[in-house]
């Protein structure tokens, strides 16, 4: 006799079916329903050490996989654990699936004390995530799975929460679940394409400003850009969305001294898959010009805040290519990479113009180590700050940043899942002394993997950007200032090689070293070794 299959099991069955690979999941006795899904299933399961370690492997899988990333936790404390990672995620625009348990439908929102109990998880994750929802019925969830998939697809990429009732995860299903077809990603609309072909086609100094929305209209920006001879900057989201030795592009420099002048320069600003924050701009502002052309997927994202003079709803590959359709072969010649060369050779500070010398030297050494498509992904630590406009990506490279949210704890988990997506990579994490430590936990999981994952903690014995704040401020410093661990003990007790160059000349041989290494590699360096300016 043929049993279908739980609640539980049908859940990873439909996960795969729609694509998924890999699960970062912590098991617990309020999911072990899920678990049991695992058995003769394809997908890998990453053991993390917490659940915010899983969000943020989550996470830096998505980013370079363009794959949702997936985590499997427990009611309550799990999920509160991960609402950090959702709550960077969703400032993010990542695409991400928490799937997690739930209470008995009985038991719900009637605060009877049960293990894990959150009398409204719902109202917990609601405001990190496109939606969260608690299926009450086994036959509700693949209609949630499939409106997953389609805000992954066709919208703007946030996480999704689905709370599966522990009752409910030990039910056998009644009905055949099968992936249905995604939705299509929304195109513009003809008139607004040609009313900004038209302002784009009278501007002697356009400027295009791209942000992660616009990853993947890469190819279709470059058409655009060499079409209008226009220069490309990207905001802090943006900063790799194309390649860095393209002419035209000018990288992460919005979030600069110069990003201003740049904006300023120019006639017609046409804006692709940036929701134009504060965080994008030195003076938490952006000044824009009033012939400002938006791309988004994301109505909601044409507000009051600036104001726009042609505003097109659509996928922003889709409206480039339809931008390039009615702007017609180039009829004249513009200075546009003359401009971008001129703003390469401007003398520019970054967010920390006081101190990114010594930031400056690190990040030379790290630009000579990085392999032509290495991938940097950087923790909230002021070396990383600098590196939003100082630093020089490889050609093909990739610069995660947790933007906007902010988070501490970022980078060493996320590096950990964009080496999990692309193992064939060079992953360098890059943090603070004391940010580092928010997820030093996560190390065990690329030792047991045996990931080739090179870390760099940046070692100035102090939370450094609010010690200066508070200096700048008149406060007296407190707490700023925590012993920081032996590292060398800390990557022995995790199974790490480490190394501590003598001088800023040896970062980069550390570096290529540790690229070549089999495992996992710490590089600890101090502020004041001999080689970085004063």
């Amino acid at each position: 006799m043929n049993f279908r299959p739980t609640c539980g099991e049908a859940v990873v069955r439909l996960l795969e079916e729609y694509g998924v690979d890999t699960v970062f999941g912590i098991p617990g006795v309020h999911n072990l329903e899920l678990y049991r899904g695992f058995a003769g299933s394809g997908i890998r399961h990453i053991l993390p050490r917490h659940e915010q370690g899983a969000g943020f492997m989550a996470d830096g899988y998505a980013r370079v996989t363009g794959k949702p990333g997936v985590c499997f936790l427990i009611t309550g404390a799990g999920v509160t654990n991960c609402a950090t990672p959702m709550g960077q995620a969703f400032s993010d625009s990542v695409p991400m699936l928490v799937v997690s348990s739930e209470n008995p439908r009985d038991t719900l929102g009637k605060g009877y004390g049960c293990l894990h109990e959150i009398t409204d998880q719902a109202a917990v994750t609601r405001p990190l995530c496109a939606f969260s929802e608690t299926p009450r019925d086994p036959e509700a969830v693949p209609a949630l799975i499939e409106r997953t998939f389609n805000v992954f697809e066709a919208g703007r990429p946030r996480p999704v929460h689905i709370s599966l009732p522990l009752d409910m995860l030990a039910e056998r299903v009644r009905g055949d679940w099968k992936p249905r077809p995604l939705a299509v990603k929304p195109g513009p609309d003809p008139e607004e394409i040609e009313e900004a072909a038209t302002l784009l086609a009278e501007a002697q100094r356009p400027l295009i400003l791209v942000g992660g929305g616009a990853r993947g209209a890469a190819i279709e920006i470059m058409r655009l850009a060499e079409r209008l001879d226009s220069p490309v900057v990207g905001t802090v989201a943006g900063k790799d969305v194309l390649p860095s030795n393209h002419p035209l592009f000018l990288g992460g420099l919005m979030l600069s001294t110069l990003g201003e002048q740049i904006v300023a320069d120019a006639d017609v600003v046409l804006a692709i898959g940036t929701e134009l924050s504060g965080n994008d701009s030195y003076n938490d502002r952006i000044s824009l010009p009033e012939r400002l052309i938006r791309i988004d997927i994301d109505a909601s994202e044409f507000d009051q805040r600036h104001h726009t003079a042609v505003a097109i709803r659509s996928d922003a590959a889709l409206a480039a290519e339809a931008l390039l359709n009615a702007l017609g072969p180039m009829a004249d010649e513009r200075d546009g990479a003359e401009r971008a060369d001129g703003y390469r050779r401007s003398e520019f500070s970054g967010y920390l113009p006081d101190i990114e010398a010594r930031h400056i030297a690190v990040l030379k050494q790290i630009e000579a180590a990085l392999p032509d498509d290495g991938i940097v992904v950087g923790d909230m630590t002021q070396v990383i700050y600098t590196a939003i406009a100082k630093l020089t990506l490889p050609p093909r490279g990739r610069f995660l940043y947790p933007s906007g949210y902010g988070t501490l704890g970022y980078a060493l988990p996320a590096a950990t899942g964009a080496k999990i997506g692309a193992p064939d990579r060079a992953v360098l994490a890059v943090a603070g002394d004391s940010g580092f430590l928010y997820t030093a936990p996560e190390m065990a999981v690329a030792a047991e993997l045996g990931l080739n994952l090179v870390a760099l903690v940046w070692n100035n014995r102090a939370l450094g950007q609010i010690r200066d704040d508070m200096v700048n401020r008149g406060i007296q410093t407190v707490g700023v200032t925590p012993e920081p661990p032996d590292f060398e003990a800390l990557a022995k007790a995790f199974r790490w090689s480490y190394t501590r160059p003598s001088a800023a000349e040896n970062i980069g041989v550390a570096l290529k070293e540790a690229f070549a290494a089999k495992g996992p590699t710490l590089v600890e360096v101090r502020d004041g070794i001999p080689g970085l300016p004063v």
